[in-house]
């Protein structure tokens, strides 16, 4: 099958890594902004990915920003690589990757309490070389499942730049982003898949456990309170079938509602 990625050109982030993938041989196709090189396709919507104002989602385009299920029946696609900017109130710069969904309500587009399947090995890959050489000042993590889209099936994850607009459009950082995507796109390694709950927004544990697991969803601390049934049942199936699950830090009422909630599911806790 190919591979997808997809970024914004109303991303400022997006629009420097464009000219950066066709400096690299991506050439657009019979399709505007459809670009193609070897087993690799390239998608450029116009609209942002993730909608900007919280709690609101855009009109139009339906689905929204483009119908990446079409796409990736059309082109045949395994997976949909996001590359894309990351904002962060520090200003931190940053390099993170994470699966997308919505434990709660829509903050910032998709539906209420649903996620989007996501491919962890493909995104563990991508991840394990933004860890090889980041830019100086630059912190690698994974972050929680947050944000849009939701409603594709195609798996879809996102890997970011942060935190503002000046390394958004810093084309070394983004050269270097680029270069991670396709590097480990060209990768085949499979580590067991695993779901992960608690910690932090940055996931250190998870970061910390990627030699050794592919991350699928991982819900923070602060979203356990809105874990029901179903969302994990979500969890596993749109993780592509999770071996295991890792736990960090939760105590108390926390740990004994996700203990509960694995129980009914067979995977176990490691």
């Amino acid at each position: 099958m190919n591979k997808g990625i997809t970024l914004s050109l109303s991303d400022p982030a997006g629009e420097t890594m464009l000219p950066l993938f066709i400096e690299k041989g991506f050439r657009e196709t019979e399709t505007p902004n459809i670009y193609k090189k070897d087993n690799k396709v390239l998608i450029a919507v116009e609209p942002l990915i993730v909608p900007e104002e919280r709690f609101k989602m855009p009109d139009s385009p339906r689905p929204y920003p483009i119908d990446y299920t079409e796409l990736a029946k059309k082109y045949e696609l395994e997976y949909i690589a996001v590359a894309s900017r990351h904002w962060a109130q520090s200003g931190q710069p940053s390099l993170t990757a994470h699966p997308t969904g919505n434990f709660g309500k829509a903050m910032y587009g998709g539906r209420h309490r649903e996620l989007q399947y996501t491919s962890p090995n493909p995104m563990r890959n991508i991840y394990l070389h933004l860890l090889d050489a980041p830019p100086e000042g630059f912190q690698v993590s994974l972050e929680a499942t947050h944000h849009s889209p939701t409603e594709f099936d195609v798996p879809m994850f996102f890997v970011e730049i942060g935190s503002r607009e000046d390394k958004w459009r810093d084309v070394e950082v983004c050269n270097y982003l680029v270069d991670c995507i396709l590097t480990g796109m060209d990768e085949e390694n499979k580590k067991p898949i695993a779901i992960g709950f608690g910690g932090g927004h940055y996931c250190p544990m998870f970061s910390e456990k990627i030699r050794d697991y592919a991350m699928g969803h991982m819900a923070a601390k602060y979203a356990i309170d809105l874990l029901t049934e179903d969302l994990v049942h979500q969890m596993i199936e749109k993780s592509i079938n999770p071996e295991i699950v890792l736990i960090d830090g939760l105590k108390g009422r926390h740990k004994r509602k996700v203990e509960a909630l694995i129980e009914k599911t067979g995977l176990e806790i490691a």
